[in-house]
């Protein structure tokens, strides 16, 4: 009795014709995810790329189902190529629901930050209630930074502006933030909190 042939077996290899742009495709997905990971960087959590992202993403994940659709039907292995974007794109969701990339850039800017914090009051950028001068600190792009009482040190980036809504917080001899409906306050250890209002 002989053996039938699998499907999977029965089909051609996937031609270049249909590699070439699944590559394309992931590439494409991989500098989009890449473009959300650097902005968790560099503003710690960026919350507001994902409808950016999301409008990036829509065309090469539009051409990976296409090509995932006649792969399915017409090549064998089509699979191997066909995970690339589907991985890349579960990785940063991962990876960023997890402030993996927001605690990388925290970890290459804290000696920066802490030697900003010891200098807050000379740092602090606003002249009056209208004039303020932007600071870079590390990773960080900071609109401007206020000192306040008992050594607490205010840095608010740069990224909602005009509408400043998240920061690092210094507070080395003050009770931890508690946060609330209004504010959200992470801890980064050290006194040191990240704030998103």
């Amino acid at each position: 009795m002989s053996k039938r042939e699998s499907p999977e077996h029965s089909r051609p290899p996937a031609p270049a014709a249909w590699k070439v742009p699944m590559v394309a495709a992931a590439v494409a997905t991989a500098l989009c995810c890449a473009l959300k990971l650097w902005a968790d960087v560099t503003t710690f959590g960026d919350e507001e790329f994902w409808l950016p992202l999301g409008l990036l993403l829509a065309i090469p994940v539009a051409v990976w189902m296409v090509l995932i659709a006649v792969g399915c039907v017409r090549y064998a292995n089509w699979w191997r190529l066909g995970l690339l974007v589907p991985l890349l794109v579960v990785a940063t969701v991962a990876l960023a629901g997890f402030a993996v990339p927001g605690r990388i850039g925290w970890q290459l800017a804290r000696s920066d930050m802490d030697r900003a914090a010891a200098e807050c009051d000379t740092l602090q950028s606003g002249q009056s209630d209208s004039s303020y001068r932007s600071a870079a600190i590390g990773v960080y792009e900071f609109h401007h930074i206020e000192s306040g009482g008992g050594g607490e040190c205010e840095f608010y980036l740069s990224k909602h502006y005009p509408g400043v809504r998240s920061g690092f917080l210094y507070l080395p001899n003050a009770a931890a933030p508690v946060s609330d409906i209004d504010h959200e306050y992470v801890s980064l250890g050290d006194s040191w909190y990240y704030f998103r209002a």
